[in-house]
């Protein structure tokens, strides 16, 4: 894209399979059946001189003074509106009752028809806040770790004894407390597994403590394998490398398998050890003996396993039924994983349903960390440009950035596709306070302010920066219509471009002067930026101008504005090229090849 070279508006292309748009009159109503349809070019012409009615050539300029002072409609207002009702009224001078239909927009039911299903669509604020919890708790360790570090480093120097400080007797009861609460919930967990002997009814089911999860899963994996072992309709690898790969993702399954490993080595080493000393008895003396004894005591009190740890333990032993353990059977499923030869290939071709995060046992989402630099920055209202392959996040950043803005937010699309698209998401999301604003449809909420204006660059252009009270309706009327925007560029809190690479495109001018309009923040976002080092210096001299023109006697703090470019997406696609060859018998066959 090459941000400097702004071309002059060019006039409006007509769509041969849309009726051609009315020109409002002077009293807000739409030209009649009777009245020839007029072009953009005429409408502009009829604002040049209302008198003359035949077709003059005109520049682009007054082209666009036409367009950006008349309401030009694509679509007929009526088209649009059902009816919604009636209401009665009397009229005191005529002496009879008056009948008005009521009507109403359809696009709010159109957007509530095309929106996802209640309660799918993800809230990233609501992610971002735990995670920020998550990092002070971490930070709060990490300070806590080295003080304790500093501390005993002091003490060392000193000389003296390690003075740690004695619990008091409010914490040794809170302790005790929390580990009868812990014993009683695990307790509760293991009796509802008890009950539940099918892999739907584990699926459904939830427990409160690491214990109880973790029984979960190892119990969907026995039966999910033992289905397999049995040639069961519904069993399916598939299934049980999905239920494997989310045990095995657990933190505490993690550890408590690394505590029952190292027990097992400690073990194994202790009876290597005494073997050795049972030959060399004979030579050593009793004195050694006892030392020997004293020092292996120790070396068995040092290592002790944690109750998760003890739990595992315990269920690898007891756990299971007449098909088997569940030893064997986590033994079964990591033998099934090792034996695929691709492992790759088989994921995408037999688990392309289940892979993160589509899996159906472990659907835990966790932000990058190049995900969390942005949100930070959003919340600092910097700019930022975004340069991240598709599907690795970048909705994420602008559903948070539309929720967390002050005001309103500026949301531009390069085509209306998308527009209808992630207008249907945030009408759901935001609970209808959207507007739409493209070539074709313009609408928006009368009955209150909108959280995001969503649209292609040259529709909003020209609603927004439509010169108002000439013949605008919404002034004519004196009130709001849903089929003209609220004007001005000084309404927007955020400006959100998605797909900013299209600054190269056809509509590159107008998003150019709609950065350029904007005096707020901006989130720049797309998958193909070759030069995104140069669009971020393009934004930063744009932000620091507008700061400069703003501040009055006082020192101008420049601005900086963000660029993360990410390269990684959530599933690595294998690249195939298609192959042809002649078989045998003449006949040309084509062979997908791996690159």
């Amino acid at each position: 894209s090459n941000p400097e070279a702004l071309n002059k508006a060019s006039s409006p292309k007509c769509m041969s399979f849309v009726p051609a748009p009315q020109q409002a009159n002077a009293t807000g109503a739409s030209s009649n059946a009777a009245s020839s349809a007029l072009t953009p070019a005429q409408a502009a012409a009829a604002a040049k001189d209302p008198t003359s009615g035949e077709e003059s050539q005109i520049s682009d300029a007054e082209l666009m003074f036409g367009r950006r002072t008349f309401d030009v409609y694509w679509v007929d207002k009526t088209a649009l509106m059902y009816k919604d009702g009636i209401a009665k009224s009397f009229d005191k001078e005529a002496r009879k009752a008056v009948i008005v239909t009521k009507r109403k927009s359809s696009i709010p039911l159109i957007l509530r028809d095309m929106a996802p299903p209640e309660g799918s669509i993800f809230d990233p604020a609501r992610k971002w806040e735990e995670e920020k919890a998550r990092r002070r708790t971490a930070q709060i360790q990490v300070d806590a770790a080295a003080a304790q570090k500093a501390e005993a480093e002091k003490n060392s120097k000193k000389g003296g004894k390690k003075t740690g400080k004695k619990q008091s007797t409010a914490d040794a009861i809170k302790e005790t407390n929390a580990a009868d609460k812990e014993k009683k919930d695990h307790q509760r967990d293991l009796q509802k597994l008890s009950n539940l002997r099918k892999l739907k009814d584990l699926q459904e089911a939830s427990c409160e403590t690491t214990g109880g999860k973790i029984h979960r899963m190892i119990k969907m994996l026995h039966l999910a394998v033992s289905d397999l072992k049995q040639g069961s309709v519904n069993a399916s690898e598939a299934e049980v490398l999905d239920i494997l790969w989310a045990l095995e993702e657990m933190p505490v399954f993690k550890s408590a398998e690394a505590e029952i490993a190292m027990e097992k080595a400690a073990k194994k080493e202790a009876k290597e050890v005494e073997k050795s000393e049972k030959k060399s008895s004979k030579k050593d003396s009793k004195k050694d003996s006892k030392k020997s004894k004293k020092e292996k005591e120790v070396k068995k009190e040092k290592f002790v396993l944690s109750n998760d740890a003890q739990t595992m333990k315990s269920l690898y032993k007891e756990g299971g039924d007449s098909q088997g353990s569940y030893k064997d059977t986590i033994k079964y499923a990591r033998k099934l994983m090792n034996s695929k030869s691709d492992l790759i290939s088989f994921q995408l071709t037999a688990m392309h349903d289940r892979l993160p995060p589509l899996s159906r046992y472990n659907r835990q989402f966790k932000l990058e960390d190049w995900q969390c630099a942005i949100l930070g920055a959003i919340d600092e209202r910097q700019s930022a440009v975004v340069c991240a392959p598709t599907s690795s996040g970048k909705t994420l950043l602008s559903t948070y950035t539309c929720k967390q803005a002050n005001g309103t937010v500026l949301f531009v699309l390069p085509s209306e596709v998308l527009v209808w698209q992630i207008a249907a998401t945030y009408y759901e999301f935001f609970k209808g306070n959207v507007t739409i604003c493209t070539d074709q449809i313009i609408f928006q909420e009368i009955t209150g302010g909108a959280q995001v204006y969503i649209g292609t660059p040259s529709a909003l252009e020209i609603a927004i920066s439509k010169a108002r009270g000439c013949a605008g309706q919404e002034m004519t009327k004196g009130e709001r219509e849903f089929m003209v925007l609220d004007g001005g560029y000084n309404q927007f809190d955020y400006l959100v471009l998605d797909e900013v690479h299209t600054l190269n495109g056809p509509e590159g001018d107008a998003l150019q002067r709609i950065i350029k309009s904007c005096n707020c923040p901006c989130l720049a976002l797309s998958a193909t930026i070759g030069n995104a080092t140069q669009l971020k210096s393009w934004f930063e001299r744009l932000r620091n101008e507008r700061v400069e023109a703003m501040v009055v006697d006082a020192p101008a703090k420049p601005e900086e504005v963000i660029l993360k470019e990410h390269y990684a997406r959530f599933i690595n696609l294998q690249r195939y090229v298609v192959a042809e060859s002649t078989g045998k018998d003449g006949k040309i066959k084509q062979k997908l090849t791996k690159l």
